[in-house]
């Protein structure tokens, strides 16, 4: 009787870096919420959620800029390898000569991508597959993925490809040379868009501690015979922003009240402010989603210092 194979499990795939990171990060944020919630203050069960969003947000976002930066690494110096192995096939190698040939200068971060290269030619692979793995793996570049499609295109239709590569590198290095220049001449904006946040965030503190006391000591005033005095416009409101703002009071140890309203309103105001001037400095300066993740988790973070200073130091006027 043979034993049917469906029977038998399939082997698992090994995790990827990014899923340990993601499960270590859940892992200990689930951690630090419990014991929030074991010494039972709200105020550090609040701290405590804050520090998980950062636990799990930060490491992310690293995993994701260091890959980032990799991959500018690798555009780097992709033209000098592409402009070896032209000259290399213009004096009669192979393709796969050429790429052996090349593996023996230093290319900095893209030195192991042609090694691995190399060892796949060496074991026969064939050259259209072991270009679609190189671009494969360096598939968050545009450039290289564009610049690879052209050469792929070139040895298909069996045109000149030493050429075709000087071209694509000569291209390369043109539009990598045209990309730092925008982002000398676009730097200043960048940091146009720092200090426009910092404006906002001192305005916004300003406003609070100017706001508050006024609103706070204002008389009741009476219009048409009817009584009308400044109020917590989330009194006795249960639903959002207002549970949202309650649950604010609790993390800064501010008590409810008008004090706690304003507070939490500007808080949400300038952290939602830093959040999307950072992105909008990212693409202004890099042309990157992920590089201005990095200025949003800056202004992010700022914001957060300070509001906490000054709501754990007691100077908001609550």
């Amino acid at each position: 009787m043979k034993l049917s194979k469906k029977g038998k499990g399939k082997k698992k795939a090994p995790m990827t870096s990014r899923q340990k990171v993601i499960l270590g990060s859940v892992a200990a944020s689930v951690v630090l919420i419990l014991i929030g919630i074991i010494l039972g203050d709200p105020a550090i069960v609040g701290n405590l959620i804050i520090l998980s969003v950062f636990i799990i947000i930060v490491p992310l976002f690293m995993q994701r800029y260091t890959r980032y930066l990799w991959i500018r690494a690798v555009e780097e110096q992709f033209p000098n390898f592409i402009r070896d192995v032209a000259d290399s096939v213009r004096s009669g190698m192979s393709f796969k000569e050429a790429i052996s040939m090349a593996s023996r200068t230093d290319y900095g971060k893209l030195t192991p991508e042609v090694e691995k290269m190399k060892n796949r030619l060496s074991w026969d692979t064939p050259t259209m597959r072991v270009l679609d793995i190189f671009g494969k793996d360096v598939k968050e570049s545009k450039l290289i993925t564009e610049a690879l499609n052209i050469i792929k295109e070139s040895i298909t239709s069996g045109g000149n490809v030493a050429a075709t590569m000087n071209a694509v590198a000569r291209d390369t290095v043109s539009f990598k040379e045209i990309e730092a220049e925008r982002r000398s001449m676009v730097s200043q904006h960048v940091m146009i868009m720092y200090a426009i946040f910092l404006m906002f965030l001192g305005i916004s503190i300003m406003i609070i501690f100017v706001m508050v006391p006024m609103v706070k000591t204002q008389p009741q005033m009476t219009v048409g015979g009817l009584g009308t005095q400044f109020s917590n416009p989330c009194q006795d409101v249960g639903y959002f922003p207002c549970n949202f703002f309650s649950a604010l009071g609790i993390i800064f140890s501010l008590p409810e009240g008008i004090g706690l309203y304003y507070v939490a309103l500007f808080f949400t105001v300038v952290l939602i402010q830093g959040i999307f001037s950072g992105l909008i400095a990212g693409q202004l300066g890099e042309n990157s989603v992920i590089a201005g993740s990095k200025h949003s988790l800056i202004m992010a973070i700022i914001t957060i210092a300070v509001f906490f200073f000054f709501a754990k130091a007691g100077m908001f006027p609550v």
